[in-house]
């Protein structure tokens, strides 16, 4: 028997997010490997299926390929692959699971539910504090709670949407124009739009409909700064905090959605250097709080904006963010003197002194 922590490596998930959890899985793979872990790879597809990867080289070979989507044709291209409709037993067997799947279906509590059931140890947050922190609303209901501003906004449910539409556009607009729209449990900024004028809010509405039937609108605070800051628990629970990383957009009056993700030279990732020091204790003041009441666990990515006044605001909560290398979450933890290999290695050892099941 190996003396070595077996983890299994899990990437890909049914959604649009597949490509990003396989970007982010390449990097993990290797930091993983670099720590000495014993590393067991598994995917699901686009289609959900479970893959088994027993040759690592040539799934890494393949991860490689640029834009790599794993879905059940492209699984067949990698040597030493198995399929099932249900968890490997081997998988069972690991001693903790580590995700870098996305979205929904992933890091929504669906999936963390599924291990939970199973009794199978995991990286991050449980069922619940997956499922809370996924769907906006609930959040914000939450956060309010403990006295932490977010951007006011209404929720506006499928039921109500298709009995009275004209009734639901009226409650929005009552934020006044302009107004974000987005799906109450969105990721990556899928759906998010602005509504400047009334005629924009059944389009913005309908856009976001594809991605979830409950929305929400929220008010628009035009040429906010946009910053995040990063939660990693110790192994006795303790949480630690990241350096501050501020995202520029290199465009006015825009919104950090999809579409202007798509193209990288748009916007930068870079370490907060004008915060006073009075700002500083107050985001981690209102990350420790919405860490405690949304029952998060190992850690967690929490978006702030500061708008044209000057108010602190906490925008979104993000349980299981991009962890590839070049990702933000990442960044943060490189300015706090943390290396990307021990940062992985953190998240782990936290998750190994957490019982499991219902903490």
């Amino acid at each position: 028997m190996s003396e070595k922590i077996q983890v299994a490596l899990i990437l890909g998930g049914r959604n649009s997010e597949n490509f990003r959890s396989c970007q982010a899985a390449t990097d993990v793979l290797l930091a993983l490997q670099a720590k000495d872990y014993e590393v067991s790879a598994y995917g699901i597809t686009m289609e959900a299926n479970w893959i088994s990867f027993n040759d690592l080289a040539s799934l890494q070979n393949a991860l490689k390929t640029d834009g790599f989507e794993l879905n059940d044709e492209s699984a067949k291209n990698i040597s030493g692959t198995s399929s099932s409709l249900v968890i490997p037993d081997s998988l069972i067997d690991a001693h903790v699971v580590f995700s870098t799947m996305l979205g929904p279906w992933a890091a929504d509590g669906t999936f963390q539910g599924l291990l939970d059931f199973t009794a199978i140890r995991y990286v991050g947050s449980d069922t619940l504090g997956t499922t809370v922190a996924f769907d906006k609303p609930t959040a914000k209901l939450l956060i309010n709670s403990m006295e932490v501003p977010t951007p006011r906004h209404i929720t506006i449910t499928d039921k109500a949407w298709r009995r009275d539409p004209l009734s639901c556009i009226a409650r929005a607009t009552s934020l006044k124009l302009p107004i974000i729209i987005k799906p109450a449990r969105g990721s990556n900024g899928l759906g998010v739009s602005v509504a400047r004028f009334p005629r924009d809010l059944k389009k913005t509405i309908d856009i976001a409909r594809q991605f979830d039937g409950r929305i929400i609108a929220e008010k628009y605070h035009k040429n906010s700064r946009l910053f995040e800051l990063n939660i990693v628990e110790d192994e006795k629970r303790k949480p630690l905090f990241s350096e501050i990383i501020e995202t520029k957009l290199n465009k006015k009056d825009s919104i950090f959605n999809f579409i202007y993700r798509a193209e990288k030279s748009d916007f930068s990732f870079e370490k907060a250097t004008d915060l006073e020091v009075e700002v500083k204790n107050l985001m981690e003041e209102y990350a420790r709080k919405v860490f405690e009441v949304l029952k998060l666990s190992g850690y967690a990515q929490i978006e702030f904006l500061i708008d044209t006044e000057g108010e602190l605001l906490v925008q979104e909560v993000n349980t299981q963010p991009y962890l590839g290398k070049d990702g933000s979450f990442a960044l943060s933890w490189k300015e706090a003197g943390k290396t990307y290999e021990d940062l992985l290695d953190d998240i782990i050892k936290e998750s190994l002194e957490r019982p499991v099941g219902l903490v």
